[in-house]
């Protein structure tokens, strides 16, 4: 696997990865040989962050190339790019509740009830 003989390279190529939308991961990936792939697909599936670019690459290969890289991860992680996006993970973004920060007058409001708390 030369195209990952670096840390340089494979930091360079996930950053790429990472940044990008997730529909545009197949430009990015498709030079690359089958093999690698599949290698990438799994080393982004193990991280968290990386779930969706994983999906998008493991997308790009056949069962084949998924298993010699996984084995019984990459047979999984194939299944998994072949489904249909959850309905909710599509949507969860859209129903995130609001977070509102406290005003100046409900901080010094905390602030007076905090020091009467200590005297």
């Amino acid at each position: 696997m030369s195209a990952f003989n670096t840390a340089t390279t494979m930091n360079e190529i996930i950053g790429r990865l990472h940044g990008s939308p997730t529909r545009s991961i197949d430009g990015l990936v498709s030079n690359l040989p089958e093999d690698y792939r599949g290698s990438l697909a799994i080393f982004c599936y193990g991280r968290a962050h990386l779930h969706a670019v994983a999906l998008a690459i493991a997308a790009t290969c056949t069962v084949e190339a998924l298993v010699v890289a996984g084995g019984k991860s990459g047979a999984f992680l194939f299944e998994q790019s072949r489904r249909p996006p959850e309905i909710d993970h599509i949507f969860s973004r859209a129903r995130r509740v609001r977070i509102s920060l406290a005003t100046n007058t409900s901080r010094q409001k905390l602030a007076e009830e905090l020091k009467a708390a200590i005297n």
